[in-house]
């Protein structure tokens, strides 16, 4: 029996255990937090698991900014728990992955079939607040905490427009394809949706991270020929080589875009710039050949500058950038899922450790430094 008055379970709030930015290149605190429940448009979710994205390292240093306080996280999986008015996509129970991009729908791009460029991207990382600009987590002191883009993937549950969760198989493990909500489908996208690999085209990665080790993923997919995987790291490039790529260069010994051409007469079709670095977005400039195209799919710092010697535009060069890999994610989202079950995506091997939240700050040292391809947190 409802006692008139009496809230229902969904109505209440909830507490969710998190990891909380409260100043620039400070540690994230774990603490519990009051979380509000779901309003119109929106779901509950209860993550599974969350991978730590390079991303996350730039947010708390101040490289990427967001408001403050805020819970961080952005490429995570897990399951419906409640859905607010006017939710069809999702139901109770499924399970799911979050999208980086808001899909409003109803931004020029958004209309326009653009939803990886969604107007309302930009607002919700810098307030760090819902669509409708509000923030429903709260800390013991009653502050307010944002949550990064929307999603803050760094909690146990969060509340998220219904737009960003992709329903996805179920018998997909939560734990792996949570990968799959940024640096995944940012780096096979770019591969298969921004310039749309064909078979035996040529390409060089820069940088073997989580997202570069992606595109030359999305390169063998999509049939490449020569495949040249570039980084500095020993186990990186073995890692690269055992997930497609036909070469690997050590930036650090030698010219590396005379390498690339020694390998690749002339210079590939595409260049892939994984690190968002001023350097080495600029050498895959150089490793294009005439026609070819550097696509840059690093985020660099927005004040970043290049300088390009304009005699490649006469080769016909193209400058391409790439937002999360060109991806519809109610499209490419579960396809990507079903890439992974049928073994042609190999997710599993780009996982260097599972930790529990209470690990996360030793993890984002471990990615400053370098150090590993992905750590993923595994919730209960």
């Amino acid at each position: 029996m409802i006692v008139v008055g009496e809230k229902t379970d969904q109505e209440k709030n909830m507490k969710t255990k998190a990891a909380v930015l409260y100043e620039i290149g400070g540690p994230l605190v774990i603490e519990e937090l009051e979380l509000s429940p779901p309003q119109a448009g929106e779901v509950l979710i209860k993550y599974a698991a969350s991978g730590i994205c390079h991303s996350d390292v730039s947010f708390r240093d101040g490289v990427l900014e967001t408001a403050l306080p805020a819970v961080l996280g952005h490429e995570g999986s897990g399951v419906i728990e409640a859905v607010g008015d006017g939710v069809t996509n999702v139901k109770v129970g499924d399970h799911v992955i979050v999208s980086l991009t808001p899909q409003c729908g109803e931004c020029l791009f958004c209309k326009e079939g653009k939803p990886f460029l969604c107007a309302q991207m930009g607002e919700v990382i810098w307030k760090a607040s819902l669509l409708d600009g509000s923030k429903r987590l709260k800390n013991a002191k009653g502050d307010e905490i944002g949550q990064l883009v929307c999603v803050g993937t760094f909690a146990e549950r969060a509340v998220i427009p219904a737009g960003m969760a992709s329903k996805i198989n179920p018998d997909a493990p939560l734990e792996t394809v949570c990968l799959i909500g940024c640096g995944v489908t940012t780096g096979v996208g770019a591969a298969l949706n921004t310039v749309k690999m064909e078979v035996g085209d040529s390409c060089a990665v820069i940088g073997c991270g989580g997202v570069g080790l992606s595109v030359i993923q999305g390169a063998r997919i999509a049939g490449a020929g020569t495949i040249i995987a570039i980084d500095p790291v020993p186990q990186k490039r073995e890692l690269a080589l055992s997930l497609g790529a036909t070469h690997a260069i050590d930036p650090m010994v030698g010219n590396v875009v005379k390498e690339v051409k020694k390998i690749q007469r002339g210079g590939v079709h595409y260049a892939f710039e994984a690190l968002g670095r001023k350097d080495t977005i600029e050498q895959a400039w150089s490793m294009a050949r005439a026609t070819g195209t550097a696509v840059i799919v690093g985020v660099p710092s927005p004040d970043t500058v290049l300088e390009l010697p304009v005699l490649g535009f006469f080769g016909e060069k193209h400058f391409k950038g790439s937002a999360y890999g060109t991806t519809l994610p109610s499209r490419d989202i579960p396809k990507f899922v079903d890439l992974y079950m049928k073994g042609d995506l190999r997710l599993d091997d780009m996982i260097t450790s599972h930790i529990t939240l209470e690990d996360i700050n030793d993890a984002m040292a471990e990615m400053t430094r370098g150090e590993g391809v992905r750590t993923v947190i595994k919730y209960d």
